[in-house]
């Protein structure tokens, strides 16, 4: 895939976890790993360099917060302007396309205008009317989205990009493909919960991941073996909001212009990508149990559970995952 240059690297370390030569940095407002088995130590410095420039080029090429990113640019030129777009753009906007139509539309890469107003809103500690809900809402819409192979175009004034609903998941997929392409076999990726595990870990013949007990605090109800697979769990129970006496979710459902009312739901679900692992994972918590089951059972590569506070329901073949289950 070729590795991209940063302009400016961000600082990381490398430590031994449990013997496992681990990879340790922050990006995308969370802490992550990259953790190699013991075997494949030889090649931590120019798997940290490639990986470390890497995810640097991308923060600073995609992220909506710094101003001179191209997806800045290509937001403030909304309703004047097409932006052109480089050969790497392509990917992310494949993602951006993926994640739209695996989501049944669910998930918007057009949401910014959204997102913008209700951060504001928290800042305010006041719901935002009701017309500018509207107006948000409304310049909402990813099928608008005008690009070919050179140029991208938002036709409205106002419409905006925000890849932060499945970038961390597709920078997990990229950053494998990296290690993939240094001939490493066996690892495991960790960007703030969102995990794939590659080949064998030091000591057994695969990676196992917990899964967090719904309000249990760091307590696994099930630990999963992944082999060439990824996991990713969407929850609200501890990213919420209160405005007007009312609690929400951090999930924003463009659909109706508001975020998901709080809830203590949580999915976790595994498949060959963590990018459709959080895709689908996210789509649950705005879909429900019911429909979130059936969008599950009708993934022949994807299986999941769904937790609430009193309850689990799981796919047909998850079981075929789990090593151990926790009993409440």
């Amino acid at each position: 895939m070729g590795i991209l240059e940063s302009k400016r690297a961000k600082p990381y370390s490398w430590v031994k976890e449990a013997g496992d030569p681990t990879l340790n940095f922050h990006a995308f407002g969370t802490s992550c790993r990259v953790k190699l088995s013991a075997h494949e130590d030889w090649k931590r410095v120019e798997i940290g360099r490639e990986v470390i420039s890497w995810i640097s080029h991308f923060e600073e090429r995609y992220s909506r917060f710094l101003p001179n990113s191209w997806l800045s640019e290509v937001n403030r030129a909304s309703g004047i302007q097409p932006v052109p777009l480089e050969k790497e753009d392509h990917q992310i906007l494949r993602a951006a396309s993926f994640s739209f139509f695996q989501s049944k539309r669910s998930i918007d890469p057009s949401c910014l205008p959204l997102t913008q107003l209700w951060q504001d809103a928290k800042s305010r500690n006041k719901v935002p009317d009701e017309a500018k809900i509207r107006e948000a809402r409304d310049l909402v819409n990813w099928e608008k989205v005008e690009y070919s192979e050179d140029e991208i175009y938002l036709p409205n004034s106002g419409m905006g990009l925000d890849f932060g609903g499945f970038g961390k998941e597709f920078a997990v997929d990229q950053v494998s493909k990296i290690l993939k392409e240094q001939d490493c076999k066996n690892y495991l990726i960790d960007f703030g919960g969102d995990i794939y595990a590659s080949g064998k870990a030091t000591e057994r013949s695969h990676w196992v991941v917990g899964i967090e007990v719904l309000g249990g605090g760091e307590k696994a109800v099930y630990f999963v073996n992944l082999i060439d697979q990824a996991i990713a769990t969407s929850g609200n129970y501890r990213k919420f909001f209160d405005l007007d006496g009312k609690r929400y979710g951090h999930t924003l459902d463009h659909r109706t212009g508001y975020p998901t009312i709080f809830s203590d739901l949580s999915a976790s679900v595994i498949s060959p990508s963590c990018l459709k692992s959080g895709i689908l994972s996210t789509t649950c918590l705005l879909q429900g149990v019911e429909a979130g089951m059936r969008m599950l059972e009708s993934e022949w590569d994807a299986e999941g559970c769904i937790q609430s506070l009193d309850s689990r329901c799981i796919s047909n073949k998850f079981y075929r995952h789990v090593i151990h289950e926790n009993y409440r």
